[in-house]
């Protein structure tokens, strides 16, 4: 049984439902835009969806992902599929030009310069917590795991959706580039690659931070543009091709096999220290502590504004990855 791709938008969609439901049912209010949620004590709801900030300082991180996400995509697909996306290319690169400016000029006025610089420059990693490396570092954790995980997942709803699945180096330059952005980016923040690795895969708060951002990215941001994607696709969806994949269907298991091994220790250091210990404790927070329910659900209306960034810049990168060598003269008229 193939699955609607129309499935892929009511993911995030139930995620937010829930989120909102359990936040409402924690503060005892059924509005709560203007309730602060943040578990850092200070933004309501509505700032939290928009902390404009916030979401520049992940800028960096999202780029890395996007160019993960299409390249392992890519690597999945046949390199004779053809796609639909590239027609858009001009309102792609507008909308994501317009959302940059307004959500920098936004940040600006009303989360101030001090804050907007501090989260770019990568020198702040919450409300209250400054550290070298910021929002990146943060990061690091779930980055490296993002690489077993991502292809796993576009596997998966490839399978389920019907979509041609077969194994190509089509992709491989993105997931290098991917790769050598995290290397570079990170020697520059931290001079030291593998010291800073040890560091945040040593300190229960980075690990603890990881293991949220692993259940965010799935639910409420590859859904999306998968969806975008997989409808914009033309070509014969051949289903009995997914099963002549044996090699590809190996190194998936493999992959999989890694990020479960890695999010169990991810699990198991902060699990000892104590969640609610590691997490900030708003005055609004019951016994003093915020669980691991309220963790998530405050968790993904923070990313609001990242997953259109992400949505956005992934979509470019495939658009161009998918009009053909001989075909960029025409392509110009839609830039």
């Amino acid at each position: 049984m193939r699955l609607r791709p129309k499935l892929l938008l009511f993911i995030p969609l139930l995620a937010y439902i829930l989120s909102y439901a359990y936040l409402a049912h924690y503060h005892r209010e059924l509005l709560i835009l203007n309730t602060v949620v943040h578990e850092g004590g200070t933004y309501s709801l509505i700032e939290d969806m928009f902390y404009a900030s916030h979401f520049l300082g992940h800028v960096p991180v999202h780029t890395l992902l996007a160019f993960l996400f299409i390249g392992s995509y890519l690597c999945l697909t046949p390199p004779s599929m053809e796609s639909s996306i590239p027609q858009k290319m001009r309102f792609i690169i507008l909308s994501l030009v317009l959302f940059l400016i307004v959500t920098f000029l936004f940040s600006l006025a009303y989360f101030g310069p001090e804050d907007t610089f501090a989260y770019v420059g990568q020198q702040k990693q919450s409300v209250v917590r400054y550290e070298q490396g910021g929002s990146w570092n943060l990061h690091i954790p779930s980055t490296m795991l993002q690489f077993f995980l991502i292809p796993v997942y576009v596997y998966c709803v490839k399978s389920f959706m019907g979509s041609r699945v077969r194994a190509n180096a089509s992709g491989l330059t993105y997931v290098f580039f991917a790769a050598l952005i995290f290397t570079i980016y990170t020697v520059f923040l931290n001079g030291n690659l593998l010291h800073a690795v040890h560091l945040v895969w040593t300190d229960p708060r980075y690990l603890a931070h990881s293991v949220r951002e692993l259940l965010t990215f799935p639910i409420i941001y590859y859904p999306i543009p998968l969806y975008f994607i997989i409808i914009g696709e033309k070509g014969p969806n051949d289903w009995k091709e997914i099963a002549e994949n044996t090699s590809v269907e190996y190194v998936i298991a493999s992959f999989f096999l890694i990020f479960i091994a890695g999010l169990a220790y991810q699990c198991w250091i902060p699990l000892t220290h104590g969640i609610a210990e590691l997490a900030q404790k708003p005055s609004f927070a019951k016994q003093g502590k915020l669980g691991i329910p309220y963790l998530l659900a405050a968790h993904y209306f923070e990313h609001f504004l990242d997953t259109i960034y992400f949505t956005l810049f992934g979509l470019m990168i495939y658009a161009a990855a998918m009009i053909k060598p001989g075909n960029w003269a025409n392509a110009k008229n839609n830039i």
